[in-house]
């Protein structure tokens, strides 16, 4: 091949002249800079192949050559680019994009685990499906206690159930970890309850747990009472009085105060049981835990205001892309 690079550069300028679409632009760009096979390239190819003394100069030529090109390309390209069609009308609005968000529940649970975080929480998942012992008898409710008939059970069986609460993982949990302990259980639980604006035969529940040799009811009403001002706003107010459940002793229900609806209930709580604790397998002389549970459904309503429990569940884009 005879290098003469003023002849490529004098036939570039010709054909360039002539090219105006981008398809063209890009054709001239590859059949003089292609890395395979464009001129340049093949020039290059030829260099080492040439005598010594006749080497001298070709590099910097070659340099000055596909700058030369490279700046005739880059400005046809842009005054392409620049062109407007005459039938598209650059003034009409845009087609919005519909993307997806998070479901409003996700962000009540997601929140709620940000601001246990803080005060020290991990979480974990647990069996919807579980077994009546640790749903119930391992909690301080054996066959005969009262309290089952409240929970209105599914079960599978004799022994197998649709969990009623997370307070299923409690001690499924503490057998296998050691104090200290400080962990959530978000999930789905399952009661038999007919729909209405308020339940739902599904819906969500966060249960907490912390164990140390420490602890005290003051540590649990000031992190609820924590956990309230961050969730509702720093200037919401929760009252406490006293309630029972098998597993907690002494239990406590806590409400917060809505500003339209008055006093609403939105957790329940207390010390945990000692017997809970033993059949968690921790020595209940030497360690001591509180527990709390919450509707993850309620608060959600609450937080943004939502009247009925069931548009939560309707997949209902109109409600959805509100969050």
């Amino acid at each position: 091949m005879k290098i003469d690079l003023d002849k490529i550069l004098s036939n570039f300028y010709e054909e360039a002249q002539g090219v105006k679409i981008p398809r063209d632009i890009d054709q001239l760009r590859i059949k003089y800079l292609g890395r395979r096979n464009g001129f340049l390239v093949r020039v290059t190819q030829e260099i080492p192949k040439l005598p010594v003394s006749k080497r001298r100069g070709i590099g910097s030529k070659v340099t000055e050559v596909r700058s030369a090109i490279e700046r005739v390309l880059a400005d046809k390209t842009k005054t392409e680019s620049e062109k407007i069609r005459p039938d598209v009308d650059v003034t009409t609005p845009g087609k919005k994009t519909d993307v997806g968000s998070l479901h409003p529940l996700t962000l009540v649970i997601e929140e709620v685990k940000a601001i246990f975080h803080y005060l020290g929480f991990s979480w974990v998942d647990g069996p919807e499906v579980d077994s009546d012992l640790y749903n119930f008898q391992k909690l301080n409710m054996p066959p005969d206690h009262p309290a089952r008939d409240v929970q209105q059970t599914y079960y599978i069986n004799t022994d197998t159930l649709l969990r009623t609460h997370t307070s299923n993982m409690q001690v499924r949990y503490l057998e296998t970890h050691q104090p200290p302990v400080r962990v959530l259980f978000p999930g789905r639980a399952y009661r038999r309850d007919m729909p209405d604006a308020t339940h739902l035969p599904s819906f969500y529940q966060l249960e907490g747990l912390l164990v140390d040799a420490t602890t005290s009811m003051t540590d649990l009403l000031g992190s609820l009472d924590y956990f309230a001002k961050k969730f509702f706003g720093e200037k919401s107010k929760i009252r406490i009085y006293g309630h029972n459940f098998p597993y907690t002793e002494p239990s406590i229900e806590v409400e917060v105060f809505h500003p339209e609806k008055g006093w609403i209930e939105i957790l329940g709580a207390g010390m945990v049981h000692p017997n809970v604790l033993k059949n968690g397998k921790i020595d209940q002389d030497k360690f001591r835990g509180w527990a709390f549970g919450m509707g993850l459904d309620r608060l959600a309503m609450i937080k943004y205001g939502i009247h009925d429990i069931r548009v939560l569940y309707k997949n209902d884009l109109r409600f959805l892309t509100q969050f």
